[in-house]
């Protein structure tokens, strides 16, 4: 009967003691180490790359063969090989194409009512995104799950080039095409 008084019952040890028995820092990554955090490497979906082959480099590193995440950086100028959220390679992007043109060759090629019907579809898409970002920050505040967002087309790929002896990467997501290159070792 003394003894259970005397001794702090568990529940209540980190309150009692100075130090806990456990370290207070995690090992591993903090928040902000990640490269997603790190390069700000967009959270949307990306699209999946398969390598097939190893792809060695000249320090005697090599891409392993796998799936991939295939990012394209903020300011376009870089591809990212992504695996579990881990920055594997860096690529620099050589072409960059935004089919900005094509859409608007699209639009000069419209009637009059056309032309009005897609300014009428514009302006619901506007009004509708407005209340989508109403409805996406109070999901946020609440912790509650997102609804699934809708689908946008990407595509991934990586050929090797016998020519240049280089892997040519090429990423698509939505409008937006890039180009990259990884020179091969021979």
């Amino acid at each position: 009967m003394i003894e259970g008084l005397l001794v702090p019952p568990m529940r209540d040890l980190d309150f009692l003691t100075p130090s806990a028995p456990y370290p207070l820092t995690q090992s591993g990554l903090d928040v902000g180490q990640s490269a997603i955090y790190r390069y700000s490497i967009p959270t949307d979906e990306q699209p999946t790359l398969t390598i097939v082959d190893y792809i060695p480099d000249y320090n005697g590193n090599f891409i392993k063969p796998g799936h991939y995440e295939l990012a394209l950086s903020n300011d376009k100028e870089f591809l990212y090989l992504i695996e579990s959220k881990d920055l594997i390679a860096v690529i620099p992007v050589f072409k960059l194409a935004e089919n900005q043109s094509e859409l608007k060759k699209y639009r000069d090629n419209l009637t009059k009512s056309e032309k009005k019907e897609l300014k009428k579809e514009e302006r619901a898409k506007k009004r509708k995104a407005k209340i989508q970002k109403v409805i996406d920050a109070k999901y946020a505040k609440t912790g509650a799950t997102e609804p699934k967002k809708e689908y946008l087309h990407m595509e991934a790929s990586i050929d090797y080039i016998k020519e240049g002896g280089y892997y040519l990467i090429r990423y698509e997501k939505g409008f937006i095409r890039a180009w990259g290159a990884i020179k091969a070792v021979n």
